[in-house]
This record gives C-alpha cells, structure tokens and sequence, in this order.
C-alpha cells in the first residue's frame, strides 16, 4: 500500500474514533439522527393528517374513485324538485340506478348518480343532455365515471371522426360527446399510459388549419367556403385529408338551414339598391351610422327634430377611401331618393348634413336586362334565316371559284398579247421620223398660201385664175390636215408606251393575285361554311317561343320588394344567423401534418378575393387529465408543501434551542485569539469571517444536513424548488441561527473559565456547563445521563 492510502486509512481510523468514542462530537451525531427522526415525523404526521383530512372531505363531497357516474348541478331553492325529477328519470330510463344529494356550494346543490353497469354505453352518455334536459333549476350534467380522459379544443366536425377512431384502440371502453369535449372511458385504471400516448400518436397525425377573417372581412357563406378550400386542398396540394370541420355539417340539420338562409341573405343583399354617399369635407362616418334623406316627407329633415316616417333611412355598411360611404336602405325606397341630400342620425335625431347620395338598382336593371334579352331572342330566327342564306351564297360563290381563277389567267394573257400588239406597232411608229415630215409638209403648206395669196391678186385683174387658186388653197388644206395627222400619230406613239407600260404593270399584279387565289383553302372554307349551316340549322329546333316566354317571366318575376323589406330582412336573417354556433370569423380544415399554412394561403386568397386572412395551424386535441386525478395531485403538492414548511420550522426550532450554545462556545474560542487587520484587509476579513466563521460553517453545515435529511424521510418538496435548493436554504437557516447565537443561547463566560481552571476538558465543560445552562431543548434531555455534578 502507497504511503498516501496509508494516510488516508489513519485519518478515516482517527475520524472514526473521535465520533464513536464517548465524545461531544458523538453526542452532536445523536443529536442530529434524533433531530432528523423527530422532525421527520412531526412534518410527515402534519403533512399526512392534513391531506387525509381534505380527502376525506373531497370523498365525502364527490364520493370514492369510481363510486359516482354522473354529477347533476341545480339551484339550491329547487333542489327539492330538481331530486324528484331525477328519481323519476333513473327510475324509467336507468333502473337500479342510485341517486345522492351531495353538498351545497355557492347556491348550487350538487346530486351524484351512480349508474348500474349494463348503462355506462356510448349511446347513453351521448344522449345524457337529452335525457336529463327536462330537470328543473337550470340542472347540468357532468361525467363522473372513471378511469377517464377527456380531449378539449376539438373542432365540431371533428369530433365524430375522431370518437371513432379513438373507440378503436385497445383499452377505451368508449368514447362520446361530452359537451363541446370528447370524453374517454378506459378499461381499466392499469391501461391508462398505453391509452394516453396512443391518443397522443392520434392527435399528432392531423392538424386544424384555422382561417381567422378580420371584422369587415368576413365571407358570407363561411360553410360552403370552407368546402371549397378543403376541395382545393385535395386537388392542387393533394392532401389526402381535407375536410371542412367548422361546424358537424354530417349528422346537424340546422347546419344546412344556416347555409341556406346565409346564400338567401346573399341573394337580398344583392337585388338591394346600393346607395353610394360622397361625403362633405371635414364629414366622417363609420359603418353602423345612419343617414337620412328627405323621402317622400313634404319637407327635407330638419336638424335636431325627429327622423319622419316618410323619410329614407341608409345604414352604413361600407366606409371606402376617398371619402364616399356605401349603404343598404332600411327604411323607405330608392326610388324616393329625388333629393339628395343626407342628414346624420343619432338616437332618431336628425343631425348636420353629411353629404350626397347616389343609388343603383339592381332590380331595375334586372328587368330591363331581361326585356332587352327577350326582344334579342325573337330576332333569333330571322338572324338564322339570313345567316343561312348568306352561307348558301357563299357556297355557290365559292362553287365558281376555280372558274372565275381561270377566267383572270386568261384576261392577263390577252393582256400581255395586246401589250406585245402594242409594243410591236409603238416600235414601228418610233422608228418613223414623223417630226421631219411634218417639217416639210408645214413649209409647203406655207409655200402655197404664198402662191394662193399672189394668185388671188391676179385673179383680179385675170378672172380665169380662180380655178387655180381653188385647186391651191384645196392643197394646201389637205396639206394642213397631212400635218395635224402627223402631230396626232407622235401623240398615239407616246400613249401606247403609257398604255403598255400599265399592262405590264397589272400583269405582275395580276399573277401575284392569282397566286394568292390559288393558296386559299376552298375546301376548308366549304367545310366552315357547312359547318355553319348546320349550327345555323340547329337554331331552328331551339323552342324560340318558350324561350321569350321564360324570359318574360323572369323580368316578371324580379323581386318587387321595397328596399326597407330586403334590409330588414337581411337584419332579421342576421339575427338567427348570429344565434347559431356558425362559425363566421374563421374557417377550420382538418388535414395532415405534411400541408403547410404557406401552401394554403394562395388557395384562400383566390378564393376570398383579398390576403387579409391569417393562418394558424393547431392540433387536433389536448388530452386533459382526469380532474379527480387532478385535485388529488394538488392535495399531494399541498402535503409535500406542508411536510417541507415543517421540516424547516423544525430544523431552525432544533437550531435555536440545541445548537446555538455549541455555536456561542465556537465563537467565543475563536474571538479569544485576537487577530487584527487594517485597510481594506480588514473590510475583506470582516466579509469573508461572515461566511468562514467556524461556528457559522458550523450551523450552515448542521442546517443543511437537517434540513435535506428531513424533506427526503418526510418527502417534503416546495413548487419550482429545486432539490438543489433545499440543502441552500438549511445553510441559510444554519447562518441566521450562527448570527444570533449568543442573543438566543448566551454562555456564563465565568462559568466556562471557572470549568478550565478546574482543568475540565472540553466534552466535560459542553456536557457539565454549557449544555445545563443552555436553552431547554432536545440536547438537555439527552445529555441529563451525562451529567457527573448534580
């Protein structure tokens, strides 16, 4: 063995005999096992008769575990006629099934009703309400049956799929509705684990996707929304779960009723005039405010006198940006808005103007639609008629197509033959020099009305010349008509380049024409044409006469309500609507955890028209702990607390009167050394001998090793108090008992120096002086049979 094991077994040996050799320090250690096993059992005796008197009190008030079924609350003045009632009820319904009239409580008389066992089925507890409806004293039923568990915060679509597939798991007896929670019946209490965290694994395959809508923006038919979106779900995110379960739309009729009168609602709210108000300047109003207008009154409302039955009433339902207010009529017609002119109303009190109203009806414009539809349909066979004889003349042109084609090909080569016609003969003419004899011809022409001109002066003197001058005037005109002949040839010459230069022109024209003719699709446009002829055809089997017969009908059959019937109806509508448990702020949709809100809100969004919807994703269920099981854990945490508030008052008891006299000698010894300390020295030293003091190490070592003892032995415990904590709080009570030492326990310094110097040692002087006059405590009576100087 090394020389350190060695040591260390010495000091353990020496250790060892100091405590268990006839020494104070013994006597310190039984102190404290006897300190710890009284304590112990004063804090478990306290904490064990107070919870067993509040069991006692909580069995006599609701009965043993599982003694009770049912718990049936009425008012205290009719609880005579609430337990007859409920005697009657067991009697026909649940034969041999006991009734007990428990406590009264802040004016409720509570009635407990143990149930026989052939009756704890799921089609009696779901029926409870029912069957106990009809008690007098404003009665409620409760389930008292265990071993229970109970789900809250499933939504009401929900909880029929889930009652079913919880009844499915081994272990539940049944599952039913219990009020606007699910409730659980086990088998057996040993069960309750397993069946506790298969539910658990249940609830965590789903997830409830809430769509909470604003004030103002709520949708009018929330149900049939809600069907849309989850439809949705299933086709463009393929969920395979999605299902609307706001409301149990399966198994409650008056879900479908609530659907209906909301699509009527919509249906009035649209055939309403919609008054529009451009409010004044400095004017603000808020929805919900009323607005009156002259009507049919004689006069315009006056400010500060009373709104006239004759007036138009506008409530507020729409506050729009730009200061305009859009409102339904609940009093008069919009066909008496011819003035105007709008007054606040507050209390039925005509207030200032606010501004100008304009309106729209839908009814009107209805029936108009309808009477222009209607002269529309019986135009409709004529239109057919036409159309049809169009498209057979369309077909017969198309028919000559080929022909007329051929026909243009043919007319562009006569037109190319007479523009080589022309080309051959304009080339003839141009390589005639017509200019050159008409030069000449022109001064002959000259020549002989010279001669003509001398000859008629002879002819005057010799008569015989006249035949001669006629012959030479007769030249010179032919000669004259030689010349125009010759100036109209140059002029044909020049007009057949032009006319040639044009036939060129419409012959390239011309075969791109016929090139494009001859790439249209004839047979296709046959086809379309027959195709239409046939459609066209088709409208002569459409009953026309029926038709315009229903249409007419229908612009008969508008609405013709007044605007203040349709708003009043609305309201009226609103008000059994808002009595129903219909969901009209938010939309739940049961679906799988692997749908995320991000994917679902483009869906909602597109459906509601705005993004003002938020999305929240919850669980399905919270499982709730039986409330028996419940009290009787706070009755645990209120023993444990008890036990620890014992264990504490014990431990500075235990301290004060036993301890403390060691720890004033302790003191006394350690200021007999004096030691001293200047500066900031002596301010550290004060400090640390607050903590390093030997008698208070002492009593926070003594304090601690009480205290835990006691809370383990006791099982004492104090809520959100670490068990870390406890030894810290014995230290601490140690140090306060260590501070005071000397003012609760003093010590006769004279009787302690007298003991020395009869040369006592220091067990005899503790156990012969101190001890006796110490405080009265456990330590003297176990240090009486120490004692030598009686």
């Amino acid at each position: 063995m090394s020389v350190t094991g060695t040591e260390t077994v010495k000091t353990v040996k020496r250790i060892g005999q100091r405590l268990f050799t006839d020494t104070f320090n013994r006597d310190i250690i039984v102190l404290l096992v006897v300190s710890i096993v009284i304590g112990s059992l004063l804090s478990s005796t306290l904490s064990l008769s107070a919870n067993a008197y509040f069991s006692k009190t909580l069995s006599s008030m609701v009965g043993d575990y599982g003694e009770y079924d049912l718990i049936i609350q009425a008012r205290e003045e009719m609880k005579q006629d609430t337990a007859t009632q409920i005697q009657n009820i067991i009697a026909d319904v649940f034969p041999g099934a006991t009734l007990k009239e428990g406590p009264t409580i802040t004016g409720k008389t509570n009635f407990f009703i143990a149930l026989p066992p052939e009756y704890r089925t799921k089609e009696v507890y779901d029926n409870l309400g029912k069957t106990f409806g009809g008690i007098p004293g404003g009665a409620g039923v409760g389930v008292m049956t265990e071993p229970r568990l109970t789900i809250r915060g499933v939504p009401e679509g929900a909880r029929n799929k889930l009652i079913e597939q919880i009844g499915g798991i081994p272990g539940v007896n049944f599952a039913f509705h219990d009020g606007s929670s699910v409730g659980v019946i086990l088998s057996s209490l040993e069960q309750s684990a397993a069946v506790n965290e298969q539910i658990k694994a249940l609830l965590q395959q789903y997830q409830v996707i809430e769509i909470s809508f604003p004030v103002g923006s709520e949708p009018d038919n929330p149900i049939r929304l809600g069907e849309t979106i989850a439809a949705e779900m299933k086709e463009k995110l393929q969920a395979t779960e999605a299902e609307n379960v706001s409301v149990d739309g399966k198994n409650d009729n008056m879900t479908y009723t609530v659907s209906t009168m909301m699509e009527l609602k919509r249906f009035l709210k649209a055939y309403a005039s919609e008054v529009t108000i451009a409010v004044n300047e400095g004017t603000r109003l808020l929805q919900g405010d009323m607005v009156a207008f002259q009507g049919t009154a004689q006069t315009p409302p006056a400010t500060g006198g009373p709104v006239d039955p004759a007036n138009v009433l506008v409530e507020v339902t729409e506050v729009e940006t730009g200061g305009t207010v859009k409102g339904m009529i609940v009093q008069g017609d919009a066909s008496a808005l011819l003035n105007p002119e709008g007054y606040k109303v507050s209390n039925s009190i005509v207030g200032n103007a606010v501004g100008k109203a304009s309106y729209r009806n839908p009814r009107q414009e209805l029936g108009q639609a309808l009477n222009e539809t209607t002269k529309l349909v019986e135009q409709v066979p004529e239109f057919a008629e036409n159309s049809r004889n169009l498209a057979q003349i369309s077909l017969r042109a198309l028919d000559n197509y080929d022909n007329s084609v051929d026909a243009m090909e043919k007319t562009l080569d006569s037109l190319q033959s007479a523009g080589g016609t022309i080309q051959t003969v304009t080339g003839n003419l141009a390589g005639l020099d017509t200019k050159g004899i008409r030069t000449q011809v022109d001064n002959s022409s000259q020549a002989l009305s010279r001669i003509s001109t001398g000859l008629q002066v002879v002819q005057l003197i010799n008569p015989e010349v006249k035949d001669t001058v006629n012959a030479i005037d007769g030249a010179q005109q032919n000669l004259t008509g030689l010349s125009e002949t010759l100036g109209a040839l140059e002029t044909v010459s020049d007009q057949a380049k032009q006319v040639q230069g044009l036939i060129n022109t419409i012959t390239v024209s011309g075969q791109d024409s016929i090139a494009n003719l001859r790439s249209f699709d004839v047979q296709g446009a046959k086809q379309n044409l027959a195709g239409a002829s046939e459609q066209l055809d088709k409208l002569n089997h459409i009953n026309v006469p029926l038709v315009t017969a229903q249409l007419q009908y229908m612009a008969q059959a508008v609405p013709a309500l007044k605007d203040e019937e349709i708003g009043r109806s609305v309201k009226l509508l609103d008000n059994f609507i808002d009595g129903q448990v219909i969901p009209g702020e938010r939309i739940q949709i049961l679906t799988s955890r692997n749908i995320g809100t991000e994917a679902v809100a483009p869906l909602v969004e597109a459906q509601v028209g705005h993004s003002n919807a938020s999305l929240y994703s919850s669980d399905l269920g919270v499982i709730e702990p039986d409330t028996r099981g419940q009290v009787y854990k706070v009755l645990n945490e209120v023993r444990a607390i008890l036990a620890g508030l014992m264990a504490m008052i014990a431990t500075l008891v235990f301290l004060a009167l036993d301890h403390t006299a060691v720890m004033a000698v302790m003191r006394r010894k350690r200021l007999a050394v004096k030691t001293t300390h200047s500066g900031w020295r002596g301010v550290v030293y004060r400090v640390m001998i607050t903590f390093t003091a030997v008698e208070r190490r002492y009593g926070m070592a003594v304090g601690a090793v009480m205290l835990t003892a006691m809370f383990i032995l006791a099982d004492g415990g104090i809520p959100y108090l670490p068990w870390l904590g406890v030894p810290v709080i014995g230290a601490l009570l140690g140090l306060i008992a260590a501070g005071y030492a000397e003012k609760i326990n003093p010590v006769s310094t004279e009787e302690v120096m007298a003991g020395e110097a009869m040369g006592l040692s220091f067990d005899e002087i503790m156990r012969e002086i101190v001890v006796p006059g110490g405080r009265p405590g456990l330590m003297q009576k176990l240090n009486r049979r120490k004692i030598k100087f009686k």
